[in-house]
């Protein structure tokens, strides 16, 4: 594999801001616009009893008005000055990104700070956006795909926190009001549990404006201490009436994202279903028929992680298509593979890692998510030395650990009320 020829890279600007706030920023030369992220440490798997939904449900009403703006008013002054705004939930943290031009970047971030800050939590307003939220709910529980995939979560990680919707469910999300969005945005935009990270056409003028826009009170961020991960494994199918397909997720709790080894499973999902060539979509969909769409994925936390297969197949070829998984796990977990499929993995991994890094808000995301994981800038040559380090050893390892077919978690949703695991 022909090593990609990088520019040359040095690590970001780094400042710890008086209130604990920790501002990260990198110049990207050409660039002519800015990426700003602020990302709040907390997402769905710190939520108590009670709250579930509350990350999500917070992030859309951080939109809604301000004591001194409504909402229409921030979308209109904000569009004004050119600037993109967007927010999203996972289950570690939340983040805020607005993308702008250099010149209008004061008066944007000044919109942003009072939306943090500021914002109003209107009773009217709260009611509308929860019902929108619940809009959002019914949607995924009438996609198969998404229905399939809570359904997994929760069957793998069980007690643990990582099992919860991000969107919380019907029942939890009508019992939000204004008082605990208050409480929970207390709680939560604190100081020292927000990073603010940006890229792009960078100047020492941004720098401070972003080092004095937010003034997120002080405080400790207290953090539950989570249960082990255990899977309940074995095959769960769920029974609904009218699909013509069977919606099927398999897998297994992986690799914390500091772990060694999470390159080589992210190749080792990539070579099972990353892409046309991999094996399973060669197998399941180009030999046999037997699917439209069947992949591979990983999913990294900072105590645990997820391996996981994904496929839909008629009724009738469900059974066929889970056997033919099962063959090309123990297939890998015997060490059937050779240099020439390991090479031709690396060398994807590696394109994906780089052509990721072309726009500000990917450099800007990168700047925020290893410093939360790894507490430092992990330069991009770094990665790519880990990739192509990988070994045919460490490959068939993990295979033999994670693909085992045996650990799996199988489950399904769709007309079939049971599905034949070879393991089960």
């Amino acid at each position: 594999m022909q090593r990609p020829v990088l520019r040359p890279e040095t690590g970001p600007f780094r400042r710890e801001l008086d209130n604990g706030s920790l501002l990260l920023t990198r110049v990207m030369p050409g660039a002519y616009g800015v990426a700003i992220g602020v990302v709040v440490q907390t997402g769905t798997r710190d939520e108590v009893e009670g709250e579930g939904g509350i990350s999500h449900l917070l992030e859309h009403m951080v939109f809604k008005g301000t004591s001194s703006q409504t909402a229409f008013e921030l979308a209109r002054d904000m569009e004004a000055l050119g600037g993109q705004l967007d927010a999203y939930t996972t289950k570690e943290h939340t983040a805020y990104t607005l993308k702008v031009l250099p010149a209008q970047l004061p008066e944007a971030i000044g919109l942003l700070s009072d939306m943090l800050e500021r914002s109003a939590f209107a009773s009217e307003q709260l009611g509308l956006e929860r019902q929108v939220v619940l809009e959002e709910i019914f949607s995924a529980a009438d996609a198969p795909d998404d229905f399939v995939h809570e359904r997994f979560c929760e069957s793998l990680y069980g007690e643990h926190p990582l099992s919860r919707m991000i969107l919380g469910t019907e029942e939890s999300v009508r019992s939000l009001d204004r008082e605990s969005l208050q409480r929970f945005s207390q709680r939560v935009h604190r100081a020292p549990n927000i990073l603010i990270a940006a890229a792009g056409a960078v100047t020492p003028e941004i720098e401070e404006t972003l080092a004095t826009a937010f003034n997120f009170a002080g405080g400790e961020i207290q953090r539950q201490e989570d249960p082990p991960v255990r899977p309940s494994g074995g095959v769960h199918a769920h029974v609904k009436e009218g699909l013509s397909q069977q919606y099927v997720e398999l897998g297994i709790p992986a690799l914390a994202v500091t772990h060694p080894d999470r390159y080589v499973l992210s190749l080792l999902s990539n070579l099972l279903g990353g892409g046309m060539s991999s094996r399973l979509f060669q197998r399941v969909r180009e030999e046999h028929g037997l699917a439209y769409s069947i992949y591979n994925y990983t999913d990294f936390y900072r105590d645990t992680g997820m391996l996981a297969t994904s496929f839909s197949s008629s009724a009738g070829n469900c059974d066929r298509a889970l056997a033919i998984v099962a063959e090309e796990y123990e297939r890998l977990r015997a060490g059937d593979i050779d240099e020439k499929e390991l090479e031709s993995n690396k060398a994807q991994l590696v394109s994906s890692v780089v052509l990721g890094m072309e726009s500000t808000l990917s450099q800007m995301l990168r700047l925020a998510r290893t410093e939360i994981a790894f507490g430092r800038f992990v330069p991009l040559r770094e990665v790519i030395d880990e990739i192509e380090g990988i070994t045919l050893e460490s490959v068939v390892r993990l295979a033999q650990e994670f693909l085992d077919p045996a650990r799996q978690t199988v489950v399904g949703y769709g007309p079939l009320a049971r599905m034949e695991w070879p393991a089960a």
